[in-house]
């Protein structure tokens, strides 16, 4: 037996159902649980009492069975006479688009973006979660043409699937959550030259077509494909515009001060690298006064801490994962080359960069959500306005060298359990 609030029971049942178990027994109560007072937690558990006494000892699984998926491959097509206008408006009603404009996608143009991969079409990439939907090779080249993408992104569209669909992403919170959450995608390689990819001014914004289109593409896979749209499955109290097309960091090889963020992780400098994860909506670090790298990095530090807030908790740990005290266990700083060269200047050594940064990460006790912050018994004394961690190593902090001219850097941590996934794009 599941007990669920009411607002959160279709989510509840599409996790079911996307685990392949064809019914389960729910008890629902009124929405909320969190942030009331015990006493009002009491009286909404005995108004369910009687419900969950009767769920326990009556309930029986249902004997119909579960609705099977039509087969992925090959895909339906239908002829449609209209405007343009007119299939946009089509695709919408259907929920086969994000309301936005699509270029439709043609049997001709299909078939011309499959010729930007060698991979079969009827290769299932990713079962979408939560919908469970099945994102064939085809159907990658068909919302790619939605999306405005071109035969020869393919193998970067694919390598995009490819990191989302990991199960170290954990795809399926990022996409369900109440939290405004972003995907976000770092590109990195010989693949930003190739298809003249923008790494400076406005990298992660407008006229920037390969990468819109990648940012829209991603969306249309999580919605069409997965189903994640709201209210249900996609439960985020406000929303973004990340809903609609994904941020996508492209790295600045000129402005580069240390080595690319893949040769960190093991890749090769002439490997194209495509990562992505999960996150919360980014902060800014807009420091314009500071005068050494030290200086920068602790101005940064605090913008790290006011992210997420109540979400976080201290010495997180890159190499344990999540946990009920481990919510955010990573930050990605995406710094402008003019700030980057600043901390270069005091820090050659990109991880004494790290070593400094998770130093200056620290704030009072009480800033920490209720119950999130657990100090080691080794850590001694504390009470609300002691300085505690919110990194354990520095492990936990990357760069990421990105954009044009200005003092700007971004900071961007995950959602609980959401691991940075890189995957190298295969021509």
């Amino acid at each position: 037996m599941t007990i669920v609030t009411d607002q959160f029971a279709t989510l509840a049942r599409g996790t079911q159902q996307s685990q392949g178990i064809t019914d389960m027994s729910f008890v629902e109560i009124p929405h909320p649980l969190g942030m009331i007072s015990r006493e009002e937690v009491n009286a909404k558990i005995d108004a369910a009492f009687d419900s969950i006494v009767d769920a326990a000892i009556h309930w029986t699984p249902s004997s119909e069975n579960a609705a099977r998926q039509a087969a992925p491959y090959p895909a339906r097509t239908f002829k449609f006479t209209g405007t343009y206008a007119d299939v946009n408006d089509l695709f919408a009603r259907r929920k086969w688009s994000l309301s936005l404009p699509i270029v439709p996608p043609t049997v001709d143009r299909v078939k011309q973006m499959l010729k930007g991969t060698k991979r079969d079409p009827s290769e299932v990439l990713w079962v979408v979660p939560p919908r469970e939907g099945m994102l064939t090779v085809e159907l990658v080249a068909t919302l790619g043409v939605m999306a405005g993408a071109k035969p020869e992104h393919m193998p970067l569209l694919i390598a995009a699937v490819e990191a989302m669909a990991d199960p170290l992403a954990t795809f399926r919170g990022p996409t369900t959550t109440t939290a405004a959450a972003v995907p976000v995608f770092f590109i990195s390689g010989p693949i930003i030259e190739k298809l003249k990819l923008n790494s400076g001014t406005g990298t992660a914004g407008g006229e920037n077509p390969v990468t819109n289109a990648l940012g829209y593409f991603v969306n249309l896979v999580a919605d069409v494909v997965g189903g994640s749209t709201p209210p249900n499955f996609d439960k985020s109290t406000h929303g973004t515009s990340a809903d609609l097309v994904a941020m996508v960091f492209t790295e600045n090889n000129e402005g580069q001060v240390w080595k690319s963020y893949p040769e960190t992780i093991g890749f090769s400098k002439k490997d194209s690298v495509v990562t992505f994860f999960g996150a919360y909506s980014g902060g800014s670090n807009i420091d314009h006064g500071a005068k050494s790298g030290q200086r920068l990095l602790t101005t940064i530090g605090g913008g790290i801490l006011g992210m997420a807030s109540a979400a976080s908790s201290c010495f997180a740990d890159a190499d344990e994962g999540d946990s009920l005290t481990n919510k955010t266990p990573f930050v990605f700083v995406v710094l402008g080359p003019e700030h980057a060269s600043l901390i270069a200047g005091d820090f050659p050594d990109r991880e004494k960069a790290k070593d400094y940064l998770r130093e200056v990460t620290a704030m009072p006790y009480k800033f920490y959500g209720d119950g999130l912050c657990i100090p080691p018994e080794d850590f001694g004394p504390y009470d609300d306005n002691t300085l505690i961690p919110r990194y354990k190593k520095s492990k936990s902090i990357e760069f990421f060298v990105s954009g044009g001219p200005g003092k700007q850097t971004q900071m961007w941590i995950p959602l609980p359990r959401s691991v940075a996934v890189s995957k190298k794009v295969m021509e």
